[in-house]
């Protein structure tokens, strides 16, 4: 089943609900996935009507303040799930009910700033990678069975009201053997255990590129892109999605940017060639920021080509590290 849709994690609500705005999503025919905090709450129905009588179609995106990990994982289920029940509450309370929760699944915010600003400076050995996110996580693992059940629950009350579910997730959890969960275990993020209808996998390749402190460049990404769809596909079947960028800045606010609207449409092509159609782009900030908004839309709708050579040296070792990781990971102890 194709679907398009784009997140807003950082666009003010007042920009979003100008006309100029929605009759871009609309003319795309773009499914937006709103960011809530809980401040947002009391303005998010005014919000949801225009959206509505626009005819754009609302996903919502729940998130709590940084304090409190900003992401769901087992750090703070609990507060998440009250808070994706309760934005349902008020979205169902003014009659504008959301297609889709997102249940953005991350290791909490201190801890992915923290990883993301060793990346930014050096490139990091992969063990001492695992080593930091174990030590991070391995304080929160005797929680993992509670909190996937509570976000579970969330899950199917959500569902029960007549509203799909949707996760995003690291693509390290994509490597999980089926039944297994080796990474999720040690990134703190439930997935499988939550029964949402779709699993998206933020495969950005700006980040991967410009993170890596030119290790890696952009025809190693793209081929990792290639594979970690196919993977996610092989996973989770008709339920995998790909988020695909990035055109802007996010929580981070010094995230590595798509340098130019080829670079997305490639993304496109990639993972639809890979078997994937259902795509969802970071995000529409970026795209209002870097007129013209058309051409990163265009890129996005329509793609380019999908050319993925043959894996480097790089990447064969990237791909070599990662399955020894899940491995080591899923050995008895």
């Amino acid at each position: 089943m194709e679907t398009r849709r784009v997140y807003s994690e950082t666009l003010p609500y007042a920009d979003l609900v100008r006309p100029r705005t929605i009759a871009l999503l609309a003319r795309y025919r773009l499914e937006l996935v709103l960011a809530v905090r809980p401040w947002d709450e009391p303005e998010l129905p005014r919000v949801a009507r225009a959206l509505r009588d626009g005819g754009v179609p609302l996903s919502v995106w729940p998130m709590l303040s940084d304090d409190d990990g900003r992401w769901a994982s087992v750090h703070n289920a609990p507060q998440f799930c009250r808070l994706a029940l309760s934005v349902c509450d008020a979205l169902e309370a003014a009659g504008t009910p959301p297609r889709d929760v997102l249940f953005d699944l991350e290791p909490p915010f201190a801890h992915a700033r923290a990883l993301a600003s060793m990346g930014s400076r050096e490139p990091p050995a992969p063990a001492g990678l695992a080593g930091l996110a174990s030590g991070l996580v391995r304080s929160a693992t005797p929680a993992f069975d509670a909190a996937s059940r509570a976000l579970g629950r969330a899950v199917a009350e959500i569902h029960a009201r007549g509203i799909a579910t949707s996760t995003a997730v690291w693509p390290l959890v994509a490597l999980d053997r089926p039944g297994g969960r080796e990474w999720q275990s040690l990134l703190g993020t439930p997935v499988d255990a939550l029964g949402a209808g779709h699993v998206s996998v933020m495969m950005y390749t700006s980040l991967l590129e410009g993170w890596s402190r030119r290790t890696l460049r952009r025809r190693d990404v793209t081929a990792l892109l290639a594979a970690a769809t196919a993977r996610a596909v092989r996973r989770w079947g008709s339920a995998a999605g790909i988020s695909l960028g990035c055109v802007g800045t996010g929580a981070l606010e010094d995230e590595p940017t798509y340098r130019h609207p080829r670079e997305l449409a490639e993304d496109a092509a990639i993972a639809r060639a890979a078997g994937c159609d259902r795509l969802t782009l970071f995000d529409l900030g970026g795209v209002l920021a870097r007129e013209p908004a058309e051409a990163w839309l265009d890129a996005f709708a329509a793609g380019g080509e999908a050319a993925v050579g043959p894996a480097s040296k790089r990447v064969q070792v990237a791909r070599a590290v990662a399955r020894a990781a899940t491995w080591a990971l899923g050995r008895p102890r």
